[in-house]
């Protein structure tokens, strides 16, 4: 994919979303802190492409892993790399070993039968955990088209002591006109808003944190 569709290799939809999560790595000062330990916080992206997404989280000295089943010959000087398919389990890393496991617009495209699996081995790695998918498209890209409510309870099924929080909801709106399909990206509130004459798929932000998801 990488190779043949040039959206996957000049751009990661990680980008367009980071703001609405980086925050939660901050304190009150505004400064990057670890809420475990002292050491600097680790972060995993699993499917990080062409590595966009982990340059930006090295830049804030985070210590950041990537893999990925291609290896893109990308440069990855920033971020430690590994080229690995993710439907291999268990991932080869220790228990824990991360403060957080990033997924973004990576799952829909693993087959629903891996899905469990997959997302067993990010609570497994990692304390917290952030994932993105999109709700729409068709094989042979996408393979798990599926609502953000069986994405939620998936999530909560598959990662029983971890709680979770939908942080955004991006609308993705197709309208007809002059036989033209016109699509317009928006970010609503939680709880998507209706639009019956219009053709609308979606792409929910979860967060997953084992234990209780302070309300700070």
């Amino acid at each position: 994919m990488l190779y043949s569709l040039p959206v996957y290799r000049h751009s990661n939809q990680g980008i367009k979303v980071v703001c609405d999560w980086l925050h939660l790595l901050r304190d009150r000062r505004g400064e990057v802190h670890n809420p475990w330990t002292d050491t600097p916080i680790t972060v995993i992206e699993l499917g990080c492409g062409n590595g966009m997404l982990c340059n930006l989280l090295a830049d804030m000295k985070l210590d950041v892993t990537g893999i990925d089943i291609a290896d893109g010959s990308y440069d990855t000087s920033k971020y430690k790399f590994i080229k690995y398919d993710l439907i291999e389990t268990p991932y080869p890393f220790k228990d824990n070993e991360f403060d957080y496991c990033l997924s973004f617009d990576v799952l829909e495209h693993l087959s629903e039968k891996d899905i469990e699996l997959v997302l067993k081995e990010m609570a497994r790695i990692s304390r917290g955990i952030f994932v993105k998918v999109a709700c729409s498209g068709k094989p042979p890209l996408h393979l798990t088209i599926k609502s953000p409510g069986w994405w939620l309870n998936k999530l909560i099924t598959s990662c029983p002591d971890f709680s979770w929080r939908l942080l955004r909801n991006y609308e993705r709106i197709c309208q007809a006109v002059d036989k033209f399909n016109y699509f317009i990206e928006q970010v609503t509130e939680v709880r998507p808003i209706r639009h019956d004459s219009l053709s609308i798929t979606y792409a929910p932000l979860f967060y997953g944190k084992r234990g209780v998801i302070s309300e700070d």
